[in-house]
């Protein structure tokens, strides 16, 4: 061995000491939406839209399909919806401010508009028409043209009030406050004609054309009925009239459900305006009727309900029966507000409205013919229920996702659901089944017991029943894209991790496509064509794998590919996300938490509070270790063709083997063992050739993981725990904060063996060795190698280099293989050991200092992240701190090459890989959450990240599905009372009534099937399209129209303001003449 300065060693860093060598740049930039406000899904396109508190919009679709969109003044989304018809997607924000974008344009969506209105409640567009119906809190309904960009001359009045107004003499209390605000705007089924306005005081079927009042549904409780707060509320004996929230339409077109403040859900028949058909809650019926003996009764006051947020109304597609068949009522809300009651929403499965033909004629004093009122209320009683529980987190609302129909307001045959969850740092998305596989289920029981009779085979009819007993009828839970699912389960923490090819096969082998994702197929992106070159060399890179730590234990450690080779196409469209989920490598950690090994060696507490801290993979073995708060770490590994051998019982107390608790089939990943400790971990190593290494404080514990057995157990004995408070810095200042596995010899010891160097905070460093005894068990050596490093090491700062080529070695298969040879001469190595305030190089390990270094830092700044990059056969010394900079030095002269600022706002954190690559963010201060993650590289030569290009919309679409036909309300010979509202119009007739006389006639685009062979031709082809002057023209009228309609209100308003001002000062003459006449 030879002590040498520093000038006796190669220069590792020939090909990185200037400045241009490094080119730092961030690649990709990940958004996790933890403030969701509004969702809309486009069934015919596969499409899906979130609207955020912050003012944003996030659009998904196919692989690589995303995209954010910033609303020009930043307010929180209220509403979003696509309108398929015209190609856009229309927001509605806090500011009641609307905005359109265009979807039909190549790149990224367009904004094309921009409309304010006064006091907003509520967004309706139709997939059948091209106007938006606005709701006010005036009362008042706007329309908007989406295809001129311009308000329509069409407006509806608060037609509530006009009906108060009109029935003032003959009610019983006055006209309650607010009752003319627009809670709901609703488009009926099958007549585009007929409109559902939901005002806060009842609902008005309005017709269009005609622009009356066609029916008024009032709800009252008289003095006595229960309603929803049930028979102890203390105003039972008062008149009411709770207040509408909610609107839902059955889809055969005949009768709704309206739901009210107090948690009661009316149905009504749409003849019948007089009385509803039925009026419940979630537990009880006829709550709108008195019932005198349990009124008689003493009652205790019962909690309140809640409000009744939303109703949907579903029918499905395997119905023959033109009338919808049996269907799915969904109701957010409703449930009692108590202590211990369950959170979440309710689905109901009602049986068909299929009547048949009545008896009698129906009385001339009544409006529905009382067989029909009988039929539809035969059809409101459910055949079943099912209730999504959602924990302690509060479903806010939902949204259903239709398979492939845009009509019924988006209800129509939805095969998922989507659950705004909110708890108290965060609102979030999840996604389940629709409908609950129970109601399937219970429509297959009879056939299948027939066909069960029909065999009479004892082994079929056992195999069915293990079968039955095996299936589980809770909705699957369905995944969302990244950026939502990494919201939902709590992104706290991230690692970058690069692999070799080898490892990285056998890690995503098997990942196909997710069975349980959401399926989102619309639009396609590409590359840019002018990086063609850039994007052939990304096969070259390494592959690299994402790893991340949640809060939800179901999902605590996830893993995702972020290889750049994902992105590799030229003439086609990207068929990877990016990043892209590998669901059957996620870790479920509540397997193990609630097996009773776990609960016998743990606490209570551990139990109910368990947190991952932070996670590890080796990057040749990959096993993985997952540390937790309170100290305890599980180690997993990677499921193969061969069983492993069965691990004998260990005898070591800290070791609880799980190798017996089941994983989930879909997982790649197995329990191995548990190694328990009362506490908190500073430091663990974990390597590729059997070995972990903990340390907790001053104590460690080496495991070698073929047992599992601990093959050493060092610290201060238990009497020594107890300490003076004066004591306290100085056993601090001894923790162990740094481990490190490596295969080489020492400066006094010229074997290759097993080393782990230990690193103190007090700048110690120790070394011992792990060799394989005469009886085959490994063992570590006594005699501990003693050498001074850097104060405050960090963990995953320690490297030992080869000190003629520079390259990193590692505690790898092949080192150790070679080292178990016998003995040779083994080659000499440089330690490096980085720490909070400098680094400092060693030779072999145990030898003399090379060279040390304090880091250039601005005052204050903290480095967070050391590692060793090599390129080119060339390597460095990288410190990032938590100040947005990033030191390089050379190697092993430690030279201070450059300092460059990251270009990423957030780096409290950093994870950076041996090539170069890194991503930083910076967990929420309120949350704990990471709602950004910034992907860049030190090398940013000929990298081809950007953002590809988008196409959301394509000729080759399927078309809309015509607009549903009123059905009859009964058999054909029964002519129904339904035609008294004239027949249904098209949507290009509604258009034209709602537009006006004066509307600019909307200019059609045809879109170009995708014939260019390239991205860059179908970017031309878009590029080379002009607006002619006739379209221009026809804008700025748009513009001119809009403005002169805003004048106009401005003009009525200052006019009805006159004469306010007119009739008040003529009152106050008249009260000024009055008192004079009568001498006050």
């Amino acid at each position: 061995m030879f002590k040498s300065p520093t000038s006796a060693y190669p220069d590792f860093s020939s090909d990185l000491r200037d400045k241009p060598d490094w080119k730092i740049a961030a690649l990709r930039s990940f958004e996790y939406a933890v403030q969701v406000s509004a969702v809309a899904v486009e069934p015919i396109t596969g499409l899906l839209a979130i609207g955020t508190a912050s003012g944003a919009l996030h659009l998904f679709g196919g692989p690589s399909v995303e995209v954010k969109l910033v609303l020009p003044e930043p307010a929180p989304v209220r509403f979003v919806q696509f309108s398929c018809s015209t190609s856009q997607i229309v927001t509605l924000d806090a500011n009641s401010v609307l905005n359109v974008w265009d979807l039909s344009v190549f790149g990224r969506p367009k904004h094309v508009a921009l409309a304010r209105f006064d006091g907003a409640t509520s967004l309706t567009v139709s997939p059948s028409h091209s106007h938006a119906l606005i709701g006010l809190e005036s009362g008042e309904i706007r329309t908007y043209d989406l295809p001129c960009l311009r308000k329509s001359d069409y407006r509806m009045p608060n037609m509530w009030k006009l009906y108060e107004e009109k029935t003032m003499a003959t009610r019983m209390d006055g006209n309650a406050a607010g009752s003319g605000v627009v809670v709901d705007v609703v488009s009926h089924p099958r007549d585009l004609n007929l409109l559902f306005v939901a005002y806060s005081g009842g609902v008005i079927l309005s017709d269009l054309t005609q622009r009356n009042t066609l029916r008024a549904y009032e709800f009252e409780l008289p003095a006595g009925a229960p309603g929803g707060y049930g028979f102890g509320h203390l105003e039972i004996m008062t008149h009411r009239r709770p207040s509408v929230t909610a609107i839902a339409l059955h889809p055969a077109g005949h009768f709704f459900a309206v739901g009210y403040s107090d948690g009661t859900v009316a149905f009504w028949a749409i003849e019948d305006e007089d009385q509803p058909l039925l009026a419940r809650t979630l537990d009880d019926l006829d709550v709108n009727k008195v019932n005198y003996e349990t009124l008689e009764q003493k009652h205790e006051p019962t909690p309140e309900r809640e409000p009744i947020y939303k109703l949907t109304w579903s029918s499905f597609a395997n119905s023959t029966d033109p009338r919808g068949g049996e269907s799915a009522l969904t109701i957010l809300g409703g449930l009692l507000m108590a202590p211990g009651e369950p959170t979440g929403l309710t689905v109901e499965w009602l049986p068909p409205f299929n009547p048949g033909e009545p008896p009698t004629p129906a009385p001339n004093n009544t409006p529905l013919h009382p067989s029909m009122r009988a039929a539809m209320q035969t059809s409101l009683i459910p055949k079943s229920d099912y209730f999504y529980d959602t924990a302690a987190r509060v479903a806010q609302d939902f949204f259903l996702v239709p398979r492939n129909n845009p009509h019924f307001g988006g209800q129509h045959d939805p095969i998922a659901i989507i659950i705004s969850l909110e708890d108290s740092d965060s609102r979030v998305l999840e996604t389940y089944e629709f409908p609950p596989p129970v109601f399937t289920a219970a429509a297959e029981l009879p056939a299948a017991q027939e066909e069960e009779a029909a065999s009479g085979s004892v082994a079929d009819d056992l195999a069915e029943m293990l079968k039955s007993m095996t299936v589980n009828d809770d909705p699957r839970a369905l995944s969302l894209p990244t950026q939502l699912s990494m919201a939902s389960t709590g992104l706290v923490r991230a690692e970058l991790v690069s692999l070799d090819r080898q490892a990285y096969e056998d890690f995503v082998a098997g990942q196909g496509s997710d069975p349980s994702a959401l399926q989102l197929r619309g639009g396609t992106a590409w590359n840019d064509e002018s990086k063609a070159k850039e994007i052939k060399l990304a096969k070259f890179q390494p592959p690299r794998i994402l790893l991340t730590i949640h809060r939800n234990l179901s999902a605590a450690v996830q893993f995702l590919d972020m290889s750049a080779q994902l992105l590799v196409t030229t003439d086609a469209p990207i068929h990877h996300h990016f990043p892209k989920p590998l669901p059957g490598l996620t870790i479920d950690l509540k397997t193990i938490i609630t097996d009773a090994s776990v609960v016998e060696r743990t606490t209570h507490e551990f139990i109910e509070h368990a947190q991952v801290q932070s996670a590890y993979i080796a990057p040749h073995s990959l096993e993985c270790v997952i540390q937790f708060f309170s100290g305890h770490l599980v180690i997993y590994r990677l499921k193969t063709g061969a069983s492993h051998p069965a691990a004998a019982e260990p005898v070591d107390e800290e070791i609880a083997l799980l190798d017996h608790v089941l994983s989930s089939d879909a997982s790649r990943y197995a329990p191995y063992f548990l190694l328990t400790a009362n506490k908190p971990v500073t430091a663990y190593s974990l390597s590729d050739i059997g070995f972990l290494a903990v340390a907790y404080g001053e104590s460690l514990i080496v495991v070698d993981m073929r047992g599992p057995r601990i093959l050493l157990r060092r610290g201060r004995e238990k009497s020594k725990d107890r300490m003076s408070f004066l004591h306290a810095h100085a056993a601090e200042a001894n923790n162990i904060t740094a481990l490190h596995w490596s295969v080489a010899a020492l400066e006094d010891d010229q074997r290759s063996s097993v080393r782990l160097i230990v690193g103190y905070a007090s700048g110690a460093v120790d070394v011992f060795t792990v060799v394989n005894g005469a009886d085959t068990d490994w063992r570590v050596e006594g005699d501990i190698k003693k050498v001074e490093g850097v104060r405050e090491p960090l963990n995953g700062s320690a490297f030992v280099l080869d000190a003629r080529k520079g390259c990193v070695i590692r505690a790898a298969r092949d080192q150790l293989a070679r080292s178990m040879q016998g003995p040779s001469t083994a080659d000499d190595t440089i330690l490096v050991i980085a720490g909070t305030k400098g680094a400092r190089c060693i030779a072999n390990i145990t030898g003399p200092r090379i060279c040390k270094v304090d880091w250039a830092t601005r005052p204050g700044a903290s480095v967070r992240c050391v590692r060793v990059m090599e390129k080119m056969g060339s390597q460095a010394l990288v410190a990032f701190t938590d100040s947005e900079e990033v030191l390089m030095y050379s190697l092993p002269s430690l030279d201070h090459i450059a300092t460059f600022n990251v270009p990423a706002r957030q780096t409290m954190f950093v994870s950076c890989d041996d090539t170069g690559d890194w991503i930083a963010y910076t967990p929420s201060r309120s949350t704990g959450r990471i709602e950004q993650l910034c992907y860049g590289t030190l090398f940013d030569f000929r990298r081809a990240y950007l953002p590809p290009d988008l196409d959301f919309w394509s000729s080759q679409l399927p078309s809309i599905p015509a607009q549903p036909q009123p059905v009859s309300l009964g058999p054909a010979s029964i002519l129904s009372s339904w035609f008294r509202f004239g027949q249904s119009m098209t949507g290009d007739q509604l258009d034209k009534l709602l537009g006006g006389p004066n509307r600019p006639i909307p200019e059609k685009v045809v879109p170009k099937p995708q014939s260019p062979e390239t991205a860059a031709e179908v970017a031309k082809t878009v590029e080379g399209t002009q607006s002619t002057l006739y379209s221009r023209l026809q804008a700025a009228m748009g513009e001119r129209g809009q403005l002169l309609s805003d004048l106009e209100e401005r003009f009525n308003q200052l006019e009805e303001g006159s004469r306010s001002m007119a009739a008040q000062a003529k009152r106050m003459a008249a009260q000024q003449t009055a008192k004079s006449w009568l001498g006050f």
